[in-house]
């Protein structure tokens, strides 16, 4: 079976008795409109930076692909409102997404009136907890990587023991300055161009930007204060 794709304990799958793909795939990144709170016309910037994070896709359930089409739209509605990452090809693409509509169309029935064919249509957003009235259950997350980003090898990490970690301390605001995150995949450039909170610190590592940012452990000796 080949995965395409998961949220939770949902995937888009291809196996040689279940077809359940996953078809045009959308998401984008916006800026946030400056903001001016100032009492003394100072400009601020907004903090976040970018609008939440929006992903949507459509998949068309077939009965004749091994799919129960009735039993699957029945298992999405019991979905809505929850709160998961969304892997596409074993990497996580985007922050915490909320699932917030599942549309149902194109329906085809049989003459006894069983659904053999609908198309779903999936909205996501990027889960806000400061503005959404759905609280989320941490313990029943998996916090970063999963098994297949631990699979990956990290690199080796000599200089442990000479990391600053009287002066970085939960609350820190850094930036990250090393390659790659402890699970060993690349730093993105707009990751190090920007500050992020330490969410928690363990041993030689740390986590930032947990739940509401970037949500990724590195190397406590490859991060600078700002």
């Amino acid at each position: 079976m080949v995965t395409m794709a998961r949220w939770g304990s949902k995937s888009w799958a291809v196996s040689s008795n279940k077809v359940l793909a996953l078809e045009g795939l959308t998401f984008s990144f916006q800026q946030v409109a400056d903001n001016n709170t100032s009492t003394e016309e100072k400009k601020t910037t907004n903090e976040r930076g970018t609008e939440l994070f929006p992903l949507s896709f459509t998949t068309v359930l077939h009965s004749g692909a091994g799919v129960d089409v009735r039993a699957e739209i029945e298992s999405w509605k019991a979905l809505v409102t929850k709160v998961n990452y969304f892997y596409l090809g074993g990497k996580r693409l985007g922050p915490m997404l909320q699932l917030r509509k599942v549309a149902v169309s194109n329906v085809k029935l049989d003459n006894l009136g069983r659904m053999r064919l609908a198309t779903l249509s999936f909205e996501f957003k990027e889960y806000d907890q400061n503005t959404s009235s759905v609280k989320v259950d941490w313990s029943a997350l998996t916090v970063c990587a999963d098994d297949e980003d631990k699979a990956v090898k990290k690199e080796d990490n000599d200089g442990v023991t000479n990391a600053p970690t009287q002066t970085i301390k939960v609350g820190s605001r850094v930036k990250p300055t090393g390659a790659k995150y402890t699970t060993g995949q690349t730093i993105p450039q707009w990751v190090k161009d920007r500050s992020h909170e330490v969410s928690q610190i363990s041993g030689d590592k740390v986590l930032l930007g947990y739940p509401n940012g970037i949500c990724s452990w590195v190397y406590l000796n490859e991060v600078t204060l700002v």
